[in-house]
């Protein structure tokens, strides 16, 4: 990983948190040292939950995909982790959120967040998605872009409800939804991507990072 100098968020940076149950994580920055750790808690992810993250069936991480997921330079590509201990002392990990700046549109960002299963409903998704946004500002992106399907009408209707300012297209069976993300420091409850957020956390939309829009004609919403 390449150092990101002069950013808050860069290889030195840790933070200590405490979930809703007490668990004690460490956030810091995912590293080429992780792919152990990204390994263990993809084999902690329920069926269901990656479905969700991926839109399909996956029985595990390649050495391709784990070099991708974890060999970033900080200011394009860049993924915040968070890092608890089992009982016996051993590091293990609960949780990753990352962006990938899109190279087009270099002031968006695919975004996605992914929690272990046991840490789920603890506040830890919000928790990494809310740094995310603060690192991602700090580079100059000033918009996530989230993908469900066109059939979820519940997650369209929150975003238009919660973002009136969000910027939909569909292609496919597949909606993309670019939303701003605000300033730092604004109250939470003036920040609708902060809401958006916390339905990440409660798996009724999904920050994704990837291609999932199918070949064939996009279509402003």
């Amino acid at each position: 990983m390449t150092a990101a100098t002069g950013y808050r968020y860069d290889t030195s940076w840790r933070e200590e948190a405490t979930l809703r149950d007490g668990t004690v994580v460490t956030l810091r920055l995912v590293r080429p040292d992780d792919k152990a750790l990204l390994r263990g808690g993809f084999a902690r992810l329920s069926p269901m939950s990656r479905y969700l993250r991926f839109f399909g069936a996956k029985r595990d991480l390649t050495d391709a995909e784990l070099v991708g997921l974890t060999e970033l330079d900080g200011i394009d590509r860049l993924a915040l982790g968070a890092v608890g201990r089992r009982p016996d002392g051993k590091a293990e990990g609960l949780g990753v959120a990352r962006f990938a700046r899109e190279a087009a549109v270099p002031d968006v960002a695919e975004a996605a967040v992914t929690v272990a299963d046991p840490a789920q409903g603890k506040g830890l998704g919000t928790l990494l998605l809310t740094h995310l946004a603060q690192a991602a500002r700090e580079r100059g992106i000033v918009r996530f872009a989230a993908e469900f399907l066109a059939g979820n009408a519940a997650v369209r209707q929150l975003i238009e409800e919660a973002c009136p300012d969000a910027r939909l297209s569909a292609r496919g069976g597949v909606i993309r939804a670019e939303v701003p993300l605000v300033a730092a420091g604004v109250p939470a409850g003036l920040d609708p991507a902060r809401r958006l957020m916390r339905e990440v956390a409660g798996r009724r939309l999904e920050f994704r990072r990837g291609p999932l829009l199918p070949d064939g004609p996009t279509r402003s919403l």
